[in-house]
């Protein structure tokens, strides 16, 4: 092996790799001088916000929601003080721990807190109302366990105390504050309020919090209802029973002032208790008086024998053929079990609800004027009740209508109402002619207006007072109390079939006291499966007992709340 010395490197190639390292040095410095110029200049705004992103947020807390009173002032829905929770899902500590103490407390499922605690975010909602007590022991044991990353923020929590009551009209709100339902939904804008808005930094430790109140927010405004607490908690008893004893497949009681048309009550036998609306189903959801249709039978007799009178064609004394059987059309219709009544009064007519004479007395009256006369009543048009969801009814223009539809017409077929609208109409009748604009909330827009003459509804109370009192509604009669009423049993109609023997809507409306009106019950029960079917017999019966401890109410204790 050589040992010779290893030959020197020329100095123009030394000189040479120097000139690289620096131009490479100075490249490499070059570009970390732009990419710094970029990030602190030209993207120094995108970066700002994306750490402001990560380590800052501004969350909207709801503030305290408007109460809800019935006229009374009994609260029927209102907030009550709770928790908010959170979770830094990235500076937390024993994740594990956290969705355990979560899942117990917070009575949920695993997965779910499970989803929320690992999601990779520094601020996530675990649950935005939580009772006081509750978020208390959460804060307790995960301190006690030493497991951070929750951030807990003062709140509201909305409450039912009444459970159930008015459930349908009421509604309720959701996880985020917003209306859902009811008057919740209708009048979400005056009882939500604004929120406020609280800037969340994360603290040194990465496990405190530094919150800051960048607005206070403004709470909701309280609504006051037109219903009475109390016959509301009676009229839903009473429709529950009547739907249980005549088995039908649903049931509503509408209320109403004629002087005023404030609804007193609005029940129905389907309902939810509010404190956990989660649980309930569409069906169970759906206010009935606004959203139901059905042909309201022979109630209609008292609108389309008050047409009459007012047009002049028909006086209580004037006489018809009250026999079974009248052709219109080519088409055969009859009376109820197909009897016959021999020559009768108009008087009779009403008492007795004959259809026969009733078709009679609108040939009397004519398309025009009868159509005419449904339409300022407000049929085939919504009420402007303030509630969501309502439907308009089925009263067609006059120009389509047929002979058929007259007769048919005159005893509450060929047209489709709710329950308010028929309750609506009736407290025209009972307000000497003057129609109201009903409302459910006190102090809401009115614009009452004549659609009667007095002369023509005190006549009208006059012969529903004889149906009570020895007509088709005996069993509706109060002692001690005279009652103007009408009974009706409407066939309902199917796709296909027409009108089927084995489906009725019973119905029953009564005027209480008949001599000085002060209130508008209307019972509507959809397809009573018990026998008789009648409306006389079975929603007659419910409005008895509901109108009853009506008489009383003053003097009944306080109503034990669901």
């Amino acid at each position: 092996m050589s040992n010779a010395p290893t030959p020197p490197v020329p100095e123009r190639l030394t000189r040479r790799r120097g000139r690289i390292i620096a131009a490479f040095l100075a490249i490499c410095a070059l570009g970390l001088v732009v990419r710094l110029v970029q990030i602190q200049l030209v993207q120094h705004s995108a970066w700002s916000q994306l750490a402001t992103a990560i380590q800052e947020s501004t969350i909207e807390i709801p503030p305290k929601r408007g109460t809800i009173r019935d006229r009374n002032g009994t609260p029927l829905a209102l907030d009550i003080k709770a928790m908010a929770i959170a979770v830094d899902s990235y500076n937390m500590t024993k994740p594990e721990t956290l969705v355990d103490i979560l899942t117990e407390e917070l009575d949920a499922r695993r997965s779910t807190i499970s989803d929320l605690v690992y999601r990779t975010s520094y601020f996530t909602w675990i649950d935005r109302a939580v009772d006081l007590e509750a978020a208390r022991r959460i804060e307790q044991r995960a301190d006690a366990a030493g497991a951070y990353g929750l951030i807990f923020f003062d709140a509201w929590k909305r409450c039912y105390p009444q459970g159930r009551l008015a459930s349908n009209l009421i509604g309720f709100v959701g996880t985020d504050g917003e209306g859902l339902e009811g008057i919740e939904l209708e009048f979400d804008d005056t009882l939500r309020g604004s929120p406020a808005l609280i800037h969340v930094v994360q603290g040194a430790d990465e496990r405190t919090y530094q919150l800051e109140v960048l607005d206070a927010g403004t709470p909701g405004v309280d609504i006051d209802l037109t219903i009475d607490a109390k016959l509301q908690f009676i009229c839903e008893e009473e429709i529950e029973r009547g739907v249980s004893k005549f088995r039908a497949d649903a049931g509503m009681i509408v209320a109403v002032d004629p002087g005023t048309g404030e609804v007193l009550a609005m029940a129905q036998d389907k309902g939810y208790d509010l404190n956990t609306f989660w649980t309930s189903t569409v069906e169970e959801r759906r206010n009935l008086a606004v959203t139901h249709l059905f042909e309201p039978g022979s109630i209609f007799k008292v609108f389309s024998g008050l047409a009459a009178l007012e047009a002049g064609v028909v006086t209580v004394s004037d006489t018809f053929n009250g026999d079974d059987g009248i052709t219109v059309a080519g088409h055969v219709m009859h009376n109820s079990e197909f009897d016959s009544f021999g020559t009768v009064t108009f008087g009779e007519i009403i008492e007795n609800s004959i259809n026969t004479g009733m078709i009679q007395v609108a040939q009397r009256l004519g398309i025009d004027p009868f159509q005419a006369f449904l339409s300022r009543l407000g049929f085939g048009e919504p009420t402007g009740i303030e509630l969501p969801g309502e439907e308009r009814g089925i009263l067609r223009d006059p120009e389509d209508w047929t002979a058929l539809d007259l007769a048919a017409a005159s005893i509450g077929q060929s047209v489709a109402v709710t329950g308010i609208q028929l309750a609506r109409g009736l407290a025209a009748v009972a307000a000497n002619g003057i129609l109201p604009t009903p409302s459910i909330v006190q102090s809401g827009a009115t614009s009452p207006v004549r659609v009667a003459s007095e002369a023509g509804c005190s006549t009208m109370r006059n012969l529903m007072q004889r149906v009570v009192e020895s007509g088709t509604g005996t069993l509706a009669a109060i002692d001690g109390f005279p009652v103007a009423g009408k009974t009706g049993t409407a066939q309902k109609a199917t796709p296909g079939r027409g009108y089927v023997d084995e489906k009725y809507t019973s119905l029953f409306a009564g005027i209480l006291p008949a001599d000085d009106p002060e209130i508008v019950f209307v019972v509507i029960l959809d397809e009573v499966k018990t026998t008789p079917v009648w409306g006389g017999y079975t929603a007659g019966q419910i409005f008895r007992e509901a109108a009853t401890r009506y008489t009383r109410l003053e003097r009944l204790a306080p109503v034990a709340y669901r």
